[in-house]
């Protein structure tokens, strides 16, 4: 599976990642195909932002959003340094993925920074940029498992998870409560759906006040 250049020429793949006349290259995956410019957008930082991850299997991760981390957790293996992707409850990973298309854009760098946001594995960029190549990926779920059959991706199916995300889902109930708080009482509906056991610990830290300080910056 390779990229095609948006300057009219095959680009030079390695592992997905794309080398267009020796450009460094971001990447930024996307439900839609095609496009001749990835724009800014604000997201839930506030800012308008054109997102991407300097690791194309981490983007990959990123072509479908359903659930967010409510579904999914992404991240970064401890000790393997591989990307992974975490059900947070059973059947999670096909919710989200399943029946999912989309293309994973190479963006070249020089427009993006780093430190911008909490997490270490995303840069941004304020302005527009026109990509050099993109992979189309007509089945992201078997896509996803193609990658983790390469050693290239960690697939954990609930209960299974790395360590980094707690067995008592309090990274869970610490996003429910900041959220809530910045966003009404309204968000806790997603709550309600994907883990309603949750409901009640978020309440009760609202109502204690806790994570009044936000995110962590790994968060």
């Amino acid at each position: 599976m390779g990229y095609t250049s948006s300057l009219g020429r095959p680009a030079a793949v390695a592992g997905d990642r794309v080398d267009v006349a020796n450009v460094k290259a971001v990447y930024h995956g996307s439900r839609q195909g095609g496009l001749s410019a990835i724009t800014p957008a604000v997201s839930t930082h506030g800012e308008q932002w054109v997102y991407a991850c300097q690791d194309p299997v981490m983007a990959a991760l990123f072509l479908s959003g359903v659930g967010g981390d409510l579904t999914c957790a992404v991240g970064r293996e401890e000790g393997t340094a591989l990307p992974f992707v975490c059900e947070r409850f059973a059947g999670a990973f096909e919710h989200r993925y399943a029946g999912k298309r989309g293309s994973i854009y190479a963006l070249p760098a020089d427009t993006f920074v780093e430190g911008e946001t909490r997490w270490e594995e995303e840069v941004v960029s304020p302005v527009a940029v026109r990509p050099i190549g993109e992979l189309v990926v007509a089945d992201v779920l078997r896509r996803l498992e193609e990658l983790a059959e390469q050693g290239l991706l960690r697939i954990y199916r609930y209960p299974s998870r790395p360590l980094d995300v707690p067995t008592d889902d309090e990274d869970l109930v610490m996003r429910g409560i900041i959220w809530t708080r910045e966003k009404g009482e309204p968000f806790l509906d997603s709550f309600q759906r994907y883990h309603p056991h949750l409901v009640r610990r978020i309440q009760q830290g609202l109502a204690e006040g806790r994570y009044r300080e936000g995110f962590p910056r790994h968060e």
